[in-house]
């Protein structure tokens, strides 16, 4: 305010008044040096050697801050602290392959041994080890290890590691994936349904998965389940190429491998070269040991009929016209070909199977013919 007069406040006490004192003299020996400096250097100079005395200043500060620092973590260590390992130095083990015991020399004990505690060393906790290539190789390297153990092995090794997985939900999201892309996809070189099928029933019997999530898993169980080996095959009516009816149940002969296919199907062609090639196989359908029914499940009628002259000699192929297979799913057929064997009361002894499957089996029961 405009004629307001400031009155100093006087120290109070003894200390103050040291105080002031001090500060005092320290200001005016700052500026009888600075004084100094410009009266003996110039200005300038002056300037640049108070500027580099303050920056060796700094750094010194900076150095004892440093130190400190440093002083501070080594008594933390040396008191116990735990400190957290940097990411260089880290080494996490995500999987260890089961130890088989010494005294277990059985090649059958060591193989169910083996599946049995596969994934007791796999590790959950790291989220992109479930999706690397890595847990997908483990997959398929336990997939190719079944083939060593029995049937009733091998459903609880793959039930085990389900709800082993089923403690983490990615990691179970990650299986049944794996289950559906290994054991499951028509073309999988490893499709298996015997596997399939307990992972399916794990699968149902879960609770990581809502119903929603069981609606797939369930059609897939029950189309699993139809037409298995010893089971009486379904059967279908059909029309020859020349307006014949018949029906599957009429075929007579030892063997009846089923073959529906797709006029066009380069898969199929190549199966028709193959089968009208080998020697062994001409020598069984000859002397009537097996009938081949090549059979078409679509609704192109005119394509069927252009390209049924150009299936091998000797074969039955039929059409059928009625679609029964397809739209009842008498027969899952999710690819071609499709490759049934049948006995000769029309029971399933091998169902969508691979050709060489197919010929080994086959050859086991007529090696002479191999001759």
């Amino acid at each position: 305010m405009k004629g307001e007069v400031i009155i100093p406040v006087a120290p109070t006490s003894q200390n103050e008044i040291e105080n002031i004192g001090m500060k005092n003299r320290v200001k005016n020996s700052l500026r009888n040096r600075f004084e100094y400096f410009v009266n003996e250097y110039g200005t300038y100079t002056a300037a640049v050697i108070l500027s580099g005395f303050l920056t060796l200043i700094t750094f010194c500060l900076i150095a004892l801050l440093l130190f400190a620092a440093c002083r501070q973590n080594r008594a933390g260590t040396s008191s116990g602290e735990v400190v957290p390992a940097t990411t260089e130095t880290e080494h996490v083990a995500h999987y260890i392959r089961p130890e088989i015991p010494q005294m277990m020399t059985d090649p059958q004990q060591r193989a169910a041994y083996y599946v049995k505690h596969y994934w007791d060393g796999y590790s959950t906790a790291d989220t992109a080890f479930i999706h690397s290539d890595e847990t997908e190789q483990l997959y398929a390297d336990f997939i190719d290890a079944l083939q060593y153990v029995d049937t009733a092995e091998c459903r609880s090794a793959l039930q085990t590691m389900m709800s082993l997985m089923e403690a983490d939900s990615t990691a179970y999201r990650r299986f049944c994936y794996l289950g559906e892309k290994y054991l499951y996809d028509a073309n999988s070189p490893m499709r298996n349904e015997d596997c399939y099928i307990p992972v399916l029933e794990q699968m149902l019997a879960s609770t990581r998965l809502t119903e929603l999530d069981k609606l797939r898993p369930a059609d897939r169980l029950k189309q699993a389940l139809k037409n298995r080996p010893g089971m009486k095959a379904p059967d279908f009516s059909y029309v020859t190429p020349g307006g014949k009816s018949g029906r599957l149940s009429q075929q007579k002969a030892d063997y009846t491998l089923l073959f529906f296919y797709e006029p066009g199907c380069a898969n199929c062609q190549e199966f028709e070269r193959v089968l009208s090639g080998m020697p062994f196989f001409l020598d069984i359908q000859k002397k009537g040991i097996i009938r081949v029914f090549a059979v078409y499940t679509g609704d192109d009628e005119n394509e069927w009929l252009l390209n049924s002259s150009k299936m091998p000699q000797g074969w039955i192929v039929g059409w059928n016209k009625q679609g029964d297979i397809r739209s009842k799913t008498i027969y899952e057929i999710r690819a071609t070909p499709t490759l049934f064997l049948l006995d000769k009361q029309k029971k399933v002894i091998l169902k969508d199977a691979p050709l060489e499957q197919i010929i080994q089996y086959l050859s086991t029961i007529y090696p002479q013919s191999t001759e």
